[in-house]
């Protein structure tokens, strides 16, 4: 199976502050556990009801990160998507995310810089609370090498359906 291919491909000039992308998540019992093999990370309180239940939680929680990973997504594949470089990240857990519960990771662009943006991130349970958030720096395609990438055909062939598309995926 082939991996899926971006869906936009956004350099600074493409972007403007406000600009918003949401993705609607949720993380399974299996998403845990494929992030602990990866992270090492298998404290009880992501594995074990009987000791979540004595947690100030009072049942399994998924490991934090796994919301964090969302924007790597979001970045890599949608805004800006095809060539960024993120760069850096300021995060807050707010509230734990529970498995099997609809979530939403939101990024909007708060600032542009010369050759990065700013970009305000933050994850939201069904009520709309919010259960982390944080700025992420990212470092869009330079829009030379997007111009040449159009130029010579290239980008039609790194994109999904070969162009780009909405600001938001279900």
């Amino acid at each position: 199976m082939a991996n899926p291919l971006p869906r936009a491909c956004k350099s600074i000039n493409d972007l403007n502050v406000g600009d918003t992308f949401r993705l609607t998540y949720s993380i399974s019992d299996g998403d845990v556990q494929k992030f602990a093999e990866l992270s090492g990370d298998f404290n009880p309180a992501h594995f074990n009801e009987d000791y979540a239940k004595g947690t100030v939680f009072k049942t399994r929680i998924a490991h934090g990160m796994i919301s964090v990973a969302k924007f790597s997504g979001i970045f890599g594949m949608d805004m800006p998507g095809l060539g960024a470089i993120w760069g850096g990240q300021k995060l807050t857990f707010l509230a734990p995310v529970f498995l099997d519960q609809p979530y939403t990771a939101v990024a909007q662009v708060k600032e542009k810089g010369e050759k990065n943006v700013v970009f305000t991130c933050w994850v939201e349970d069904k009520e709309g609370k919010h259960v982390l958030e944080g700025e992420g720096v990212l470092y869009p395609i330079p829009q030379k090498v997007k111009d040449k990438m159009v130029a010579d055909g290239a980008l039609k062939s790194l994109l999904l359906n070969g162009v780009e598309y909405a600001q938001e995926r279900p």
